[in-house]
């Protein structure tokens, strides 16, 4: 006899094609309805995630709560996921993920009495290689997921043991069917999930319930599976709950299949559309870690109220990691209101870390010494360029540290177009978690023997072109670098906001280039770093490229200034091989990821080294380092990093554009990106990974004075 377990549960959407406050109000209606169900119908057991949701409730209607509370201790109503939401699965970091664990499972140990053990993202599009080493290191040991479908990824069963590259191991279930069954009668509802029952398992689950904005199992349905227990022959149905499910199959773990893989695909578009949305949680993310490590670094320097405020910015971090929201599938004022958000996640961060940074230094202000006070809030040590903006500073100055010694530096453009502005680019170390100031004064007073010796040996090493060793020319479709080249291609992309017509790539619909015109300007011949910029068109569209080589390193900067004004089309960086590429290994969330090259796109958390069959051994590999970057596809002849998506905003198929063609079109304007290419990289992603964690959370600089 088969069991099926009849899972009864309501998918909310707090944010999609409404407001959060509509969200809310969904909660608190699903809740209620919920627990009306659970006092009219003793054997009915109720499924719900997140921590969201039962914080609606205990916010805003604690007598409703009380409820819920009641039937958790009775254990019919079952507290899953063990997360703050029910987050996108590819895009934020490893700290957010651990972060989203720890956040969810202190709420369900507080309020319930204990945390969950079973992991559950429904409609995620897609989950990470590394997902079972953080739903592990949070006490979770299975794992419910839908997306991607059967016709989007084959698995060797819906039941199986998910295990990471780094060996954790959860066991896994995968819906068959929607999760929101709304029918009254579930006979083919069930039919469906029992055909897709492995082997040798005797158990399998059926979800039911009305979903997205809420509702939840109706009394028909409930009726229904009450009436009709045994209604499939060789079946019976019974009201349950996931854990008892992974409890009954137990026994059969060590035959299940083992998928070593990611999740993967659904939804390919959301891994680059709303990019404004994608780069904000980014950078929240990167000072809320930074403020997290001052913290550590300098707890003489730190008061309860950081603290306090550091917490309270993560929070609105982990809620707009919704997979809607950060996927950016929501209404146009949806996602404007993410972004603020995560602006002002960003914004809180950076001042908890300049109050306690001031806090560590401002005992060495000296009255008439101009001081640059630099921290490295990292547990890995910094050696690399600092570029800094000292107000008040004299024209020309030098850099002094420690010692007096005298620091070589240039002076590159200020950032603001202002005449008494100036910023000075210069090399130094910084200890992990360390401190260091250093000195301004006049030139005319620098040290002339020190000085002038290093200063000369910096000069000279930088006195050649270092864009001649790294063997860059500019192009007048892109650049090239050695035997490597690089365009901006722009495709046609007519699919909605999701890609739903995509299954894992887009189609290869090449309109153009952007084309480079006239001579690319020298904005900077230093002896630290030389820079060349040009202008670049395509159609309505604008693309202003910077090529940064600095003196004696193996890498060229890239910063690209896009303005972007096409519609359902598609930008993205081609990176081209000298010769057929064998091996491609991906920076995902989580860590590095050996991924195929065959043509698919896939979610990027970092960058990607790539190796190819020949060539000079200072050409055969490329480290692409792109930490503002979220999309990639790779083939035998190189890699495309998808830059932007225009659809126009929350498109689902089959609704039709032309019915409003007057609608917010996504991703309009200004974009910057910036990545590092690296040329004989060796095949490891360390080096590379290093490098985006420098790029995206850089040491601190600001003017110590007075």
């Amino acid at each position: 006899m088969k069991t099926v377990h009849m899972i009864g549960h309501a998918h909310l959407d707090p944010v999609w094609l409404w407001r959060q406050s509509d969200g809310i109000d969904t909660a608190l209606a699903t809740a209620r309805g919920a627990c009306d169900r659970l006092d009219e119908y003793p054997q009915f057991i109720f499924t719900c995630s997140t921590r969201w949701f039962h914080d609606q409730a205990r916010a805003l209607d604690p007598a409703l709560f009380e409820r819920i509370r009641a039937f958790v201790r009775a254990g019919r109503w079952q507290a899953v996921g063990g997360m703050v939401i029910q987050p996108d699965c590819n895009v934020p970091m490893a700290e957010s993920f651990a972060r989203q664990l720890a956040e969810g499972q202190a709420f369900y140990a507080r309020e319930f009495g204990r945390p969950t053990t079973v992991g559950y993202n429904v409609d995620s599009f897609g989950h990470t290689a590394y997902l079972p080493r953080f739903l592990r290191e949070a006490g979770i040991d299975c794992y419910v997921f839908m997306r991607p479908a059967p016709p989007e990824k084959a698995l060797p069963a819906n039941l199986f043991r998910w295990r990471s590259p780094d060996g954790h191991e959860v066991t896994t279930f995968r819906l068959i069917g929607p999760y929101n069954a709304s029918d009254a009668d579930l006979t083919r509802h069930i039919e469906t999930t029992l055909a897709a029952m492995p082997a040798g398992v005797d158990h399998t689950m059926c979800f039911y319930g009305v979903g997205d904005h809420g509702g939840g199992p109706t009394k028909t349905q409930i009726e229904w599976i009450r009436d009709h227990a045994d209604a499939v022959a060789g079946a019976q149905f019974i009201f349950s709950h996931p854990r008892a499910f992974f409890d009954a199959v137990a026994p059969h773990k060590g035959a299940l299949p083992v998928v070593e893989d990611e999740l993967q695909h659904h939804a390919i578009g959301c891994y680059a559309v709303e990019r404004r949305i994608k780069v904000a949680m980014r950078r929240a993310e990167a000072r809320l870690c930074q403020a997290e490590r001052a913290m550590e670094a300098l707890p003489h320097a730190t008061r309860p109220d950081d603290r306090e405020a550091v917490r309270k910015a993560w929070q609105p971090v982990l809620f707009n990691q919704f997979h809607d929201m950060l996927g950016g599938t929501c209404i146009p004022e949806s996602n404007a209101a993410v972004a603020g958000e995560l602006g002002g996640a960003e914004s809180d961060a950076a001042n908890a870390i300049a109050r306690i940074s001031r806090r560590a230094t401002r005992g060495e202000a000296r009255p008439g010494e101009h001081r640059i006070a630099l921290f490295n809030p990292s547990p890995e040590p910094f050696d690399g360029l600092v570029a800094h903006e000292p107000y008040g500073a004299p024209k020309p100055c030098a850099i002094l540290d420690e010692n007096g010694r005298a620091i070589p530096c240039q002076e590159i453009e200020p950032r603001a177009q202002y005449a008494w502005t100036h910023q000075l680019l210069f090399r130094t170390t910084i200890p992990a978690g360390g401190l260091r100031l250093l000195k301004l004064v006049p030139e005319d007073r620098a040290p002339q023997p020190a000085a002038t010796s290093e200063a000369k040996s910096r000069t000279a090493a930088g006195a050649a072109n270092p864009f001649s060793a790294l063997r860059f020319a500019a192009a007048r479709d892109g650049l090239r670098l050695g035997d490597w080249t690089l365009a901006l291609e722009v495709h046609d992309d007519p699919t909605d906001t999701w890609s739903h017509s995509c299954v894992d790539r887009f189609a290869e619909a090449l309109l153009g280039r952007f084309e480079f015109a006239g001579e690319w300007q020298a904005v900077e011949t230093g002896p630290i770093r030389w820079v060349r910029r040009a202008l670049g068109h395509f159609g309505h569209s604008r693309a202003w490229l910077r090529a940064i080589a600095v003196a004696g390193e193996p890498t060229l900067r890239i910063e690209l200034a896009v303005v972007w004004a096409e519609v359902q089309r598609r930008l993205r960086l081609r990176v081209a091989a000298p010769a057929k590429l064998e091996r491609r290994i991906d920076l995902v969330s989580g860590g590095p990821l050996v991924r195929p090259l065959d043509g698919a796109e896939f979610p990027l958390g970092g960058g990607m080294v790539l190796g190819t069959s020949r060539g000079a051994p200072a050409q055969h590999t490329l480290a692409v380092v792109a930490p503002e970057v979220f999309s990639v596809s790779a083939d035998s002849g190189g890699a495309s990093l998808t830059l932007l998506r225009s659809p126009y905003a929350a498109h689902h198929d089959p609704y039709t554009v032309q019915a409003r063609p007057d609608y917010y079109v996504t991703d309009q304007g200004w974009h910057d990106f910036d990545l590092v290419l690296w040329p004989g990289c060796a095949m490891d992603p360390a080096g590379p990974a290093h490098l985006a964690r420098q790029m995206f959370m850089p040491p601190l600089a600001w003017d110590l004075t007075g």
